[in-house]
This record gives C-alpha cells, sequence and structure tokens, in this order.
C-alpha cells in the first residue's frame, strides 16, 4: 500500500483573495505564487460565512454552521460551540493514525478548549501575546525534521498577521510595487495607507509559508505532502469582512500534492463552498467520514479542473451574535441573492474609509445583484419584473437550504449560547416546580 500523505493545513485572518497568484500585483507573495503554480487554485471558491469561526468550524467539520452548531464567534461574549457529537478534521484525523500537531493559531474554539480538537500537539501555543509567523513558522520546520521519518502526520498552521491591526509581529508597511485599493472603496489617501500596511502583513505571511515550504523540500516530504493554504473570509474593510457581499466571502484556495497529481499549475473556475474541504480531504487520502457531511468533495477537480461541477451554488450566513443583524445568502455564477433578517449595515458606495457612511434608508428585506453586468454589487435589482425568474429562483434555493440545514432562523431570532442555558434552566425550573 502507498503511503498516506501528510497534510499541512495553512489558513490566515481576513485575506480574501489579496495574492498575487488572484491577480493583485501590487502584493509581495513569491512563496504563494509558486505554490499556486505547483499545485491547483481554485478561482471561484467561498466560504460559508464573513466571520472568523463559523467559516473555519465550516471547513474544519464539513457542515454548515447551523449543523455544527459554531454559528458565531467563538469568544465571549457570544462564546458560540461545536456541538458535543460534532468532530473536527483533526479528530477524524487522529482517529485513522495520523499524528496531529496544532501550530499557534486556530479560531474553532478557546484556547483553553483546545483538547476539544483533537491534536497530539501544539507548538509556538497561543498564550495571550502574538506569535509572529516566521516564529510560528520556525516552530514547523522543527516538527518537519524531527517527524520526517514518522509519517503521516496533520499540521494546522494559522498564521494573524492579516488579521487587524496589521502592524503586530513586526509587520511594516509594503508599497514597494504600488498599492491596490479594493474596488468598492474610494481610492484615496486614507485607503492607499491601510492597503500599505495590509500589503505588508501578506508579505509577512508569505515568508513564513517558504519557511514551511523549503522545510518539506529539505526534509524530503514535498512530494507526499498535501499543502492546502486558504483564508477564513474576507478583508477586513467596510463591506466585506461582516457583510455577505463577494469581498466578504470570497477567499483564496491553493492545495499541492505532487505525488497525488494535484499539480501542475491548475486553476478550477467551478464555484465551490469552503464546507467541501474536509470532504475532500478525507477522499484525497482514501478514507470515508466517519457521519454523514453537508459538504460535497471535489477531489475530481484538483485533477481536472475542466471535470463536471460538484455544484451549481454556494450558501452563506451572517450572525453577529444575540439578536443583532443577520443575513444569510445564496450564490450562483450569475446571481446573489441576500436575505435579511435584520437590519444590517447598509454603506453608501463606493466606501470612503476616512468617513465612511450609511444609507439612510432602512435595510432591504432582500438583495439581489447581477453578478455578471454588476460584480461590486452596487445596484439592488431585487423586485424588478425583468428579474423576477432569476429571484425566484434563488428564493426557492435560499429557503430549501435554510430548511435542510436546520436553521433556527427560520423560527425566530437567535440567542446567543449563554442566553439559551438561562433559558433552559428557566425552563427546567418551571419544570421542577
Amino acid at each position: 500500500m502507498a503511503k498516506r500523505p501528510n497534510i499541512v493545513f495553512i489558513t490566515t485572518h481576513d485575506t480574501g483573495r489579496h495574492l498575487g497568484c488572484y491577480g493583485i500585483q501590487t502584493v509581495h507573495t513569491p512563496n504563494l505564487d509558486a505554490l499556486a503554480a505547483g499545485g491547483t487554485l481554485l478561482e471561484n471558491f467561498f466560504c460559508t460565512s464573513p466571520v472568523c469561526s463559523p467559516s473555519r468550524g465550516a471547513m474544519m467539520t464539513g457542515l454548515y454552521p447551523q449543523h455544527n452548531g459554531l454559528m458565531g464567534l467563538a469568544h465571549p461574549p457570544s462564546s458560540w460551540t461545536f456541538r458535543p457529537d460534532v468532530l473536527h478534521l483533526s479528530q477524524i484525523l487522529q482517529g485513522r493514525g495520523y499524528h496531529t500537531a496544532l501550530f499557534y493559531h486556530q479560531h474553532e474554539v478557546m484556547p483553553w478548549d483546545i483538547d476539544r480538537l483533537g491534536f497530539d500537539e501544539w507548538f509556538a501555543r497561543q498564550e495571550g501575546e502574538h506569535r509572529p509567523a516566521d516564529t510560528v513558522a520556525a516552530a514547523f520546520a522543527d516538527f518537519a525534521a524531527a517527524y520526517a521519518s514518522q509519517e503521516p502526520f496533520f499540521a494546522q498552521v494559522g498564521f494573524g498577521e492579516t488579521h487587524r491591526r496589521w502592524d503586530v509581529g513586526g509587520v511594516v508597511p509594503d508599497a514597494s510595487k504600488g498599492v491596490t485599493v479594493p474596488p468598492y472603496l474610494v481610492d484615496n489617501d486614507a485607503a492607499r495607507q491601510d492597503a500599505a500596511q495590509l500589503q505588508g502583513a501578506v508579505r509577512k505571511v508569505d515568508d513564513a509559508v517558504g519557511i514551511i515550504l523549503r522545510a518539506l523540500d529539505e526534509n524530503g516530504l514535498a512530494e507526499n505532502t498535501i499543502v492546502v493554504f486558504t483564508v477564513d473570509h474576507g478583508l477586513e474593510f467596510p463591506r466585506a469582512k461582516w457583510h455577505l457581499y463577494d469581498p466578504g466571502i470570497e477567499v483564496a484556495f491553493l492545495i499541492r500534492w505532487p505525488g497525488g497529481n494535484v499539480q501542475g499549475g491548475r486553476r478550477c473556475t467551478h464555484l465551490l463552498s469552503n464546507v467541501d474541504v474536509t470532504p475532500t480531504l478525507l477522499e484525497l487520502i482514501g478514507e470515508t467520514p466517519p457521519t454523514p457531511l453537508d459538504g460535497i468533495p471535489f477531489a475530481s477537480l484538483l485533477r481536472d479542473p475542466a471535470g463536471p461541477a460538484t455544484r451549481d451554488a454556494v450558501f452563506a450566513m451572517y450572525l453577529q451574535g444575540g439578536t443583532n443583524p443577520e443575513a444569510r445568502c445564496v450564490r450562483t455564477d450569475r446571481y446573489k441573492l441576500i436575505r435579511n433578517f435584520g437590519n444590517v449595515r447598509i454603506w453608501k458606495t463606493p466606501v470612503d474609509i476616512s468617513t465612511p457612511a450609511r444609507e439612510p434608508d432602512n435595510c432591504p428585506v432582500t438583495q439581489l445583484y447581477d453578478l455578471e453586468s454588476d460584480p461590486l454589487e452596487f445596484e439592488n435589482l431585487s423586485g424588478r419584473p425583468d428579474v423576477a425568474d432569476p429571484e425566484r429562483d434563488l428564493n426557492d434555493r435560499l429557503w430549501r437550504w435554510l430548511e435542510e440545514a436546520d436553521d433556527p432562523i427560520l423560527e425566530g431570532p437567535i440567542r446567543v449560547p449563554i442566553y439559551q442555558a438561562s433559558h433552559a434552566a428557566y425552563r427546567q425550573w418551571k419544570r421542577d416546580t
């Protein structure tokens, strides 16, 4: 039997697709660009939530947030958690004989609950202070040297530099190749200064990715190691993170496995979701999920990007916490429908980050965008007769998804876990008395 591959799973915060291999020519990402050139890049890959924990939770379990329980941020005051029977990818792989290791950061549970995720070891521990990306990568390099003869292993590596503030860990602004201001923002001095700081953070992460890739090469591990680089959600700008517009849910996904024919500078244009990641990795290594998952494996597209599509729509949810803004969306290749269950922030566009302003009108119940003619999602077409058919189709898709995902929003406003626990205690008290 062929030796099972190692898996190195690298994540960053809030980076969207702000990388050279995704066409951002002013950012310095030679190592990530090389990873893309040696593997497969997903051009239309989206997350399930524009918020850290629920997006990561869906990616690492193969279950939508409504099913795995991690519907909002894991840290207080929200304190959302996985349901007790939900398995993280590290737990699944640990049960299949993989040595599992975490390097610095994850955002699926709080640090004091790390045992919940099934890691055998934890390096560059998250203990309050920031760990610079090069420090985290150096810890992985030491691990790779020690475990080169003890395969297979699963290493989850998290970098924090691209989460605002963007100046931690020795990051300095980088405008050496110019700056790229996202098109949904006003291009002014404030935006350019912000973009330069972001580019410096991305460069710091790219340098660290280079350390990891060199460690795999130097220890003879590159050929039989699946390397994944991905992001939790979009950039930390108004109308991106915290929103269901494309800039909030579009993310990078690069994967390379030379020994498994995932190589060669391939680009896949099919629509894909990060809830598909766990079943895809399991399929690549010849394993089946221990329980049914929501995600659809796309391993076939990694070897033949022009093959048949595995899905024709992606879905995402937004829950800020408590009874604060909530929304759900469905996206096809052509259209996006956002259904609002609360008064989400509607920005005047394009957004001037020096003086951001909101629209004076109330939030619309539904927002419909033609992504072909309006890729920035500035013109809401909902209610127009000429798009009645696609709007009806997307509404049908969204309602079906909400039912299939057992979304509690269909029963009323969603409360944070601490409210649910106290209300359960009240109901128990009523039964007892």
